[in-house]
């Protein structure tokens, strides 16, 4: 027989089970450590996977440390994990600014640790260096994960598995319709070595020169200096040729730069890259359909849910946010359930919306939102045996109101913050 040169057939093997837990979590990020933490609390046998060497997501990886969404503009509003880890890292010293709407600043690196040292407290597992790359699915139900690692192809059995993956990775690998669609992808990479006073004394005497050489760098940069955002339009965040043009791209074109300017930039001589994120900055990808998708009007509009299991009230206008304040909208339960496929939720940026309202579910509050309600969720299914879609929402909700989720039940905010310009951009 010829070979077929287009495809390549894989020997059939049979895969060790490595683990069985009640919930499985895949991805470390906002959603995925607020999902694991609240499937702990309420006594499931929780584990929760992560490819890199730490969770964290966008905040530890892309160096997004503004967690954006707290507030609705004049007054903090969410709670719940929200809170715990503001509270949690304020012990280190970590929080670095907060605003008026609560809003704030997190060390990446205390995150780390403290994260980690989270999960282990409520009791759910973690496996760092880890990918979860496939959905087991036995009759329209996903029962686990096959994962790669330095152990190999493994298998992990779970009675519910949480897709916090950030692009929907296990919902769509199981056959769940999805949307695609693109935003801006960044890198940050951070430039230190310059001499400001010696740059901005040339800068004073040669105006016009010096507004030259820098037109001149930042056309080489894709219209920014080294080391201000750049961003990439067009990207398709779910294949890897597209990410490895622009990792490549963003690198090329920032070195390029920056040698240009030291050497024709006074105060630039010693400028050099001292670090970049080990991830890309992506805000969206794939969204999983959901029983029900969120809308842009849902949040404009202050829509409320009697299946809530959020109520919040940050809005991103492009990047401008809070705008307009005062929004009091709610989540539904339903957009984090996909529409026929069972023993699987989803949290985070690909819960089910429509993509204005995903440029606000993006933000790190609404991310800590949707998973810690995954969480209970997933741990309410297993102790009363019945899928997800089945939970009872009056249960859910009693539920997470007993780990300080705000659904809209009288409070001012419950924290005290101090007063700070509310942000009005936000990458």
């Amino acid at each position: 027989m010829i070979p077929d040169p287009c495809s390549v057939t894989e020997a059939s093997r049979s895969i060790p089970v490595m683990d069985s837990v009640d919930v499985l979590v895949a991805g470390m990020g906002p959603a995925g450590i607020a999902a694991a933490i609240a499937a702990a609390r309420e006594g499931a046998r929780t584990l929760v996977l992560e490819r890199y060497g730490y969770p964290g997501g966008m905040i530890t990886g892309a160096h997004v440390v503004a967690v954006l969404g707290v507030g609705d503009g004049r007054r903090p509003r969410a709670r719940g994990i929200t809170m715990d880890v503001r509270e949690r890292l304020g012990r280190f010293n970590a929080v670095t600014r907060v605003t008026g709407s609560g809003d704030y600043w997190v060390d990446a690196e205390v995150f780390k640790w403290q994260a980690m040292e989270m999960l282990d407290e409520c009791g759910a597992r973690c496996l760092l260096h880890t990918m979860a790359c496939d959905p087991i699915v036995e009759a329209n139900r996903v029962v686990g994960v096959f994962t790669e690692s330095k152990n190999g192809r493994r298998a992990i059995r779970s009675r519910v598995v949480i897709d916090c993956t950030a692009d929907a990775d296990l919902a769509f690998r199981s056959g769940c319709p999805c949307e695609d669609q693109t935003h801006d992808v960044t890198l940050r990479m951070v430039i230190t070595g310059i001499d400001n006073a010696v740059f901005q004394a040339f800068e004073k005497e040669f105006p016009g020169r010096a507004q030259e050489l820098m037109e001149t760098a930042r056309a080489q940069n894709g219209g920014v200096m080294p080391g201000a955002t750049r961003y990439f339009k067009d990207i398709d965040i779910t294949d890897a040729e597209a990410l490895t043009k622009v990792e490549r791209e963003a690198r090329r074109d920032c070195f390029r730069s920056l040698y240009f300017l030291r050497e024709n930039m006074p105060g630039w001589t010693d400028a050099r890259v001292s670090h970049t994120a080990s991830q890309l900055g992506v805000r969206q990808g794939r969204r999983v359909r959901g029983v029900y998708t969120v809308t842009d009007e849902d949040l404009r509009s202050s829509r409320h849910f009697d299946d809530s299991i959020a109520r919040l009230s940050s809005y991103l206008n492009g990047y401008k946010l809070y705008d307009p304040p005062g929004l009091d909208y709610d989540l539904p339960y339903r957009c984090l359930v996909p529409e026929k496929m069972d023993g699987l939720l989803v949290a985070g940026r690909c819960v089910s919306s429509d993509y204005l309202a995903c440029n606000s579910l993006r933000l790190i509050v609404p991310c800590f939102a949707t998973g810690q309600a995954a969480g209970v969720a997933a741990a309410l299914a297993v102790r009363h045996q019945v899928q997800p879609r089945g939970v009872d929402v009056s249960e859910l909700r009693d539920s997470l109101i007993r780990q300080n989720v705000y659904l809209g039940n009288d409070h001012d905010g419950g924290i005290s913050v101090e007063e700070d310009a509310v942000t009005k951009r936000a990458e």
